[in-house]
């Protein structure tokens, strides 16, 4: 601890600053402050010194300010450093509480270089994934087409039996194809920036909506939305997000004659709700890993990559998704799109 009066001379320092600096109280008292202050930056800290006089205010520890002291051998020692004005009598004095701030420092660091290196491992991991599946496509393409020439060609020749095997063989193929198609979008929504602009997510709701009626004409599916959903977010993204959604809310309320599909806000959240087959809320965390399926294909298509995309979607605007369901009862997917507005 210093006590600093304002001219920047120091009254006071106790034994611990003592011990950190090297030097002896009689060597501190009625010295300069920036005796302390590294000598390249003392011009500096007197100005500043001298603006904090004529406008004093607490400072608490910890700023964002990376701040050094000298010691008496002339080696800088990083510290953190609490100012807090006061009055003795008619001298107006300022408290400065010095901490070492090796550790925290070190630490920090280590926690910045942990996650460069983590975000550049998941940069090459998506580069690679983005290029592996990239060149799985043409020979899938190769395989799809042989079998469609082989039906098309000498189906008449084949059996049942031969018939069926190549109409599995691609199934199977195109199955694939849209499963590296999903991966694809996937690695390219991890890469791609956040541009954020004010926008009504009832328009994207809409947009989807009038998609998948007309992909889907013999449904029938009630939509309520509530009308504007403002929100502060990348308009490719949400796209992204409500195509999705919404697209598993017709897709699993399918055994319903006449479906019921809402869309709102609760609170902080945005919600898509369904009145389908809903699942077994245990597995619900399950729902936003690849390839994680809690229906079978023969039930319901799909490659398990939809909600995945949609979590990263989410994520890159610093939000989070969640979903609240029942078998039987539906399912509700709620979604933050920021940090602070998550629960």
């Amino acid at each position: 601890m210093l006590v600093v009066d304002e001219g920047g001379r120091i009254l006071l320092a106790n034994p611990e600053l003592q011990r950190l600096t090297g030097f002896a109280e009689t060597e501190l008292v009625g010295q300069p402050i920036e005796l302390l202050v590294p000598p390249a930056s003392r011009s500096a800290h007197a100005a500043h010194r001298d603006g904090y006089a004529r406008s004093p205010r607490a400072r608490p520890m910890g700023s964002t300010l990376e701040l050094s002291a000298v010691r008496k051998d002339g080696t800088t020692l990083p510290v953190e450093i609490m100012l807090s004005p006061m009055a003795l009598g008619d001298r107006r004095v300022t408290i400065a509480f010095v901490r070492d701030s090796t550790e925290q420092r070190r630490r920090r660091r280590e926690l910045e270089d942990a996650h460069a290196a983590a975000q550049a491992a998941v940069r090459e991991l998506e580069a690679f994934s983005y290029s592996v599946a990239h060149d799985l496509r043409a020979p899938l393409r190769t395989v799809d087409g042989f079998a469609q020439a082989l039906i098309e060609d000498y189906g008449e020749r084949l059996d049942d039996t031969g018939r069926d095997y190549l109409a599995r063989a691609r199934n199977a193929a195109q199955r694939m194809g849209h499963l590296i198609d999903d991966l694809l979008a996937l690695a390219r929504l991890s890469r791609a920036q956040v541009a954020r602009e004010p926008i009504d997510l009832a328009r994207f709701v809409r947009e989807a909506d009038g998609r998948l009626r007309q992909a889907n004409p013999d449904r029938r599916v009630e939509l309520t939305v509530d009308e504007p959903l403002r929100a502060d977010a990348d308009p490719r993204l949400i796209a992204v997000i409500l195509d999705n959604l919404l697209g598993n809310a017709w897709k699993f309320s399918r055994p319903r004659a006449i479906a019921h599909v809402e869309v709102g806000r609760r609170g902080a959240a945005y919600f898509v709700r369904d009145d389908g087959v809903g699942f077994d809320p245990e597995y619900a965390s399950a729902l936003f890993t690849p390839f994680k399926r809690l229906h079978a294909a023969r039930e319901f298509e799909g490659t398990g990559i939809g909600l995945a995309t949609v979590a990263r979607a989410i994520q890159r605007h610093g939000g989070r998704i969640w979903a609240e369901s029942a078998p039987g009862a539906g399912a509700t997917f709620l979604f933050t799109l920021a940090a602070e507005d998550t629960p």
